[in-house]
């Protein structure tokens, strides 16, 4: 009997064992905070894979989006910087390099910015023709010649608006206008003609170089400056008469300005020097005068006649340059008025 307690004693004494043991564990990890470990896990959970695979899909999609852009800006870059520049009538004549001496004489004058225009003032483009003169043919002036246009540059700008034709003439058009007239940039005729397979201008002048050719017109050289004749000689104008020693024009010159009204009409951006002239009779500075105030009646007629003002200077030169027939004066024809395109 005593045998049984014994080991009912014992079973008893180990259960509370068991539970002292496991109320040790419970509270040693309540004091601790920690809950109890679970299964080691190496890799990310289902949810954690998932997060990461739609950052990483927002990575690319930013990558491939910023690159993209990155690639379309650089190709819009490639392509505007691929836009060739205009090729103007000024590169052409520096690049014919046969006219140094007329390109510095032209920059001087403002043509630079001329020829290198596209448009005009109403924003057309400009098309134009352009017969420039070679070294050779402004060293045959000479020094005094070219000091001329440099001291005058109203005169040097009427020469060179001479060697003008509006639109674009090629040399294959320039050979189809054998024997006919055209008319240049400052309105005066200008005689073309095919000698012995040559371009001949005004019979003095040959073209020697042809075609170089610009997006705003062409450009040829030729061997020889073209000199405009004078209005006078266009129009063929009589002597304009005057009263004997005075300033009075007469009805029969007044006939005659009434064509040089209709050419200034005709030509709106044409100017003029007007120039007065004498015979050598007669005292010289009484002659200086008179020539001076006959210049400046015909500038008065003019403009009474509707020709604007600022397109008219004079000048008098007395019997400083007398018309001369194998060496004799002409007095008749020395007393003149001559119209010298600027």
């Amino acid at each position: 009997m005593f045998d049984d307690e014994e080991d009912d004693n014992g079973f008893f004494l180990l259960v509370l064992g068991v539970l002292a043991a496991i109320l040790l564990i419970v509270s040693v990890v309540a004091l601790s905070g920690d809950e109890l470990p679970s299964a080691t896990v190496t890799g990310p959970t289902t949810t954690e894979a998932a997060e990461e695979e739609t950052t990483t899909t927002e990575a690319e999609t930013t990558t491939t989006t910023v690159a993209e852009t990155t690639t379309t800006e650089a190709e819009t870059t490639t392509t505007a910087a691929a836009a060739p520049d205009p090729v103007t009538m000024w590169d052409a004549l520096v690049g014919s390099g046969e006219a140094v001496q007329f390109v510095t004489i032209g920059g001087a004058l403002g043509l630079q910015a001329d020829l290198e225009a596209l448009e005009d003032e109403d924003g057309n483009p400009v098309q134009r023709t352009l017969f420039a003169p070679s070294d050779d043919a402004l060293a045959a002036l000479g020094a005094e010649g070219v000091g001329a246009l440099a001291a005058d540059p109203d005169a040097a700008a009427a020469l060179v608006g001479y060697h003008f034709l509006e639109g674009v003439v090629t040399a294959e058009d320039v050979v189809a206008l054998d024997g006919e007239t055209v008319q240049t940039r400052t309105g005066l005729p200008l005689n073309v003609a095919v000698v012995d397979g040559e371009v001949i201008l005004n019979g003095t002048s040959r073209v020697v170089s042809t075609d170089f050719v610009a997006d705003n017109g062409i450009v040829h050289i030729i061997d020889t400056v073209l000199t405009p004749p004078t209005v006078n000689q266009v129009l063929g104008l009589e002597n304009i008469e005057f009263e004997v020693n005075s300033a009075n024009i007469t009805a029969n010159g007044q006939a005659e300005l009434q064509k040089a009204v209709a050419f200034f009409n005709e030509n709106e951006t044409a100017r003029s020097l007007i120039e007065g002239h004498t015979d050598t009779d007669g005292d010289d500075a009484s002659n200086l005068d008179l020539s001076q105030r006959r210049a400046d009646a015909v500038k008065e007629f003019l403009v009474t006649n509707g020709i604007d003002e600022s397109r008219l200077t004079t000048v008098g030169l007395g019997e400083t340059q007398p018309v001369l027939v194998d060496g004799v004066e002409d007095k008749a024809a020395s007393r003149r008025i001559e119209f010298e395109l600027r």
